[in-house]
């Protein structure tokens, strides 16, 4: 019989933060492009934004928030993985029974859920390719993905359950972009043409 292993240190290895990063007021470096405790104004969005739009261009970046598969992948996972989850949330049939125009139909409505984005007023990555394959992934978070997949799915069903996915979509959408690019400062609210004296 062989001797059980013993560790001592277990220590993992923290993956690297490569996303915008800004100095506290005690001299700390912490992440996000700007201190969110601090009142939203346009000064300071007009910084977050700048800050962000660099990082999108620059470099790849990984993403804190969406790790919904993270034994299969780190930090998308890919459509196939989300549509299967999407199909195991909706509880109407066991997900392994469905064929490949069922698997298309969820291409489908990726695709459509990108479209969103790109029209959404925190999404920063307009030009965010389509999903050609149920094997790719997308730098979209897998919360907002899987949420998507439900709504549009109800939508095709014909099914009362869109009254529970609709506003779920909408709400993981907004919060989920809101807190990845403004976090959870005070908000100000004023004219963008509005000049502080």
């Amino acid at each position: 019989m062989a001797e059980p292993r013993i560790y001592d240190i277990i220590e993992g290895t923290k993956p690297k933060n490569t996303e915008p990063t800004h100095v506290d007021s005690d001299g700390v470096t912490r992440p996000g492009a700007a201190d969110l405790r601090k009142t939203l104004t346009k000064e300071l969005t007009n910084d977050i934004d700048g800050a962000w739009r660099d990082d999108l261009a620059t470099k790849e970046k990984r993403n804190r928030y969406s790790g919904n598969s993270p034994h299969l992948s780190e930090p998308y996972s890919n459509l196939e993985t989300l549509a299967m989850q999407a199909l195991r949330r909706y509880g109407d049939m066991h997900p392994g029974t469905v064929d490949g125009e069922v698997m298309l139909m969820f291409l489908e409505f990726a695709n459509m859920i990108i479209e969103d984005l790109r029209s959404h007023p925190y999404w920063e990555n307009a030009e965010i390719d389509y999903y050609v394959h149920m094997q790719e992934w997308r730098e979209v978070p897998d919360t907002i993905m899987v949420a998507g997949l439900l709504y549009h799915y109800s939508i095709q069903q014909q099914s009362n359950k869109i009254e529970a996915y609709g506003p779920l979509y909408f709400k993981t959408t907004n919060r989920v972009l809101y807190n990845r690019k403004y976090g959870s400062g005070k908000i100000q609210v004023q004219p963008w043409d509005n000049k502080q004296t």
